[in-house]
């Protein structure tokens, strides 16, 4: 039963940046009267496909049936990156691990503070991230704070693996294809090389290394682990065959968990550090970002779902994993989703594309640049041409001299280089959205039927030139929101966890724009945003 006046925080970490967001339920009349002020989103969504019943642990018995209204609030937030000394040394490229997660017990500090200025106190913890990256424990169990980064897996790794397990072997076990950053290629480098620190130990990907460093619970939790190449796509546990097969031995894996699971408790130390006098209750999320993002999809609701941040991961929510020769070959991911749901994806670059060009442009200038005010300026330059580029290259991976590279692929692809700073904006969006169109039409050559709209989540729906050009571009109407997609899907697997709500549909119909939809765009005409009847979260 939710602890009265609970409250819970959401971790969310991404590749250019964290934040933990902090969220409860508003119960009584007034709540009730502000949970009706954000039915048009939830119109909007039930009209779209946009909420869906989720199976599995998504599903609870609710302790406390009175309706009531989500509120999220973003308490703090912090940059993200590369360790600067692998950035800059040549070194396998690293996170700041030990910086990262300081930052996230500043941000639960805060958040159980402000918890307590709203008359609450903190109750739960939720952490997501993106996927494939892991830690190693030693046999004693000690972290030594490296967590590598997926941008600096060797080139050489899926080569290597397919020669002792065919593609079309692991694809039909695992529902992953071949590619640089996965975790089961970069496990078998390690166990081949001389370096015996990171040749063995039990593998412990972001998500539940956070969880396992404010509770001591070890476990992997499902979503998270099916970015790795190593989970059965269809029974949810680890493939001993594959695990066999690429010699990874040496490694130990945590018993696969559910999303929506209690992992434990905050250890003391930890609660002492927030500034609270009791343990705080740890869920599994949906560890991975993606999935939690779309954790409000519905199999066979036609959309394509689009979650567009450092990466744009697009797809479709299907029912069981499909693990054909067609998938294979169009290069889709299965992921798991809440619940025994499967999401069929593909991997596209994002908002990294921007975020590399603005980090050069800022050193360059002394200064630090507002992408969105260039992201701004590019949507008003009409006149500006925009060639367009294959935001799938390989060799827009890596960090570093992004608008040359750029400019190099706008030339190969037989266009011209874009012009200056606001053009390479405007290349880099217009290259999304025809990247996002094109995703669109080819999932429905795989699914035997076209698609009916895209659903925009995360940072890229606020991007109204992106929207309407995906619009466009797809000859499909375009549903924004949430922007902080992943944060809330976060919550809204605690706050079922906890038996605030029966089920994750119920969370998002009281989520409001938190959990809605925000604008939405059509192929014919401009964008409509009913901002009429909208409710502020804040």
């Amino acid at each position: 039963m939710p602890a009265p006046h609970a409250a819970y925080a959401a971790v969310d970490l991404g590749a250019s940046s964290g934040r933990v967001m902090l969220g409860f339920v508003e119960r009584g009349s007034g709540a009730a009267d502000a949970g009706d002020g954000s039915s048009t989103s939830r119109r909007a969504g039930a009209a779209s496909g946009a909420h869906g019943t989720s199976a599995g642990v998504t599903h609870r018995a609710a302790t406390n049936p009175e309706p009531g209204r989500v509120r999220m609030l973003e308490v703090h937030r912090f940059p993200n990156g590369p360790l600067p000394s692998s950035l800059a040394s040549g070194e396998t490229l690293r996170w700041d691990a030990e910086r990262l997660f300081e930052a996230t017990l500043d941000g639960l500090a805060i958040a159980a503070s402000v918890a307590r200025e709203h008359g609450r106190e903190l109750a739960g913890i939720g952490i997501d991230s993106w996927g494939v990256d892991y830690g190693l424990l030693d046999a004693a169990g000690r972290f030594d704070g490296t967590v590598e980064h997926y941008r600096g897996a060797p080139a050489g790794a899926p080569a290597d693996a397919d020669a002792v397990v065919a593609p079309r072997r692991s694809y039909a076990v695992s529902g992953v294809p071949p590619q640089t950053i996965n975790t089961s290629y970069r496990l078998r480098a390690a166990a081949l090389s001389r370096d015996e620190t990171r040749a063995s130990g039990t593998v412990v990907l972001v998500p539940d290394l956070w969880v396992w460093l404010l509770s001591g619970a070890l476990g992997a939790e499902r979503t998270i682990a099916s970015t790795t190449q190593l989970l059965e796509a269809r029974s949810g546990e680890w493939s001993r065959e594959l695990i066999e097969a690429w010699g990874l031995g040496s490694f130990t894996f945590p018993e696969p968990a559910d999303a929506g699971s209690l992992a434990g408790y905050t250890l003391p130390h930890i609660s002492r550090r927030l500034g609270v006098e009791h343990p705080v209750a740890v869920y599994r999320v949906a560890g991975h970002d993606t999935a939690s993002a779309l954790a409000f999809a519905t199999p066979g609701d036609g959309q394509l779902l689009v979650s567009s941040g450092s990466w744009s991961v697009a797809g479709v929510s299907l029912a069981a994993p499909q693990l054909d020769e067609s998938a294979l070959a169009a290069d889709l991911t299965n992921e798991r989703s809440v619940g025994e749901q499967t999401l069929l994806l593909r991997n596209l670059s994002g908002m990294w594309l921007l975020v590399e060009c603005v980090r050069e442009w800022s050193e360059e200038d002394g200064r630090m640049l507002d992408p969105v005010a260039l992201v701004r300026e590019a949507a008003a330059r009409d006149d500006l041409g925009a060639p367009v580029f294959d935001v799938g290259d390989p060799r827009l991976v890596a960090p570093g001299a992004m608008p040359q590279r750029i400019a190099q692929l706008c030339a190969e692809a037989g266009g011209v280089a874009p012009e200056g700073r606001i053009g390479t904006v405007r290349s880099i969006i217009e290259s999304l959205a025809v990247a996002y169109a094109e995703t669109a039409r080819s999932f429905g050559t795989v699914l035997g039927e076209p698609l009916v709209s895209v659903r925009i989540v995360g940072g890229g729906s606020q991007n109204e030139l992106l929207c309407r050009r995906t619009a466009e571009l797809a000859g499909l109407p375009v549903v924004a929101g949430p922007a902080e997609a992943s944060a809330f899907g976060n919550l809204a697997v605690q706050l079922v966890a906890a038996g605030e709500f029966a089920d994750l549909e119920a969370v998002y119909a009281a989520g409001g724009d938190a959990g809605g939809v925000t604008a939405r765009y059509e192929p014919d005409r401009p964008f409509v945003v009913d901002r009429s009847e909208r409710t502020t979260v804040s």
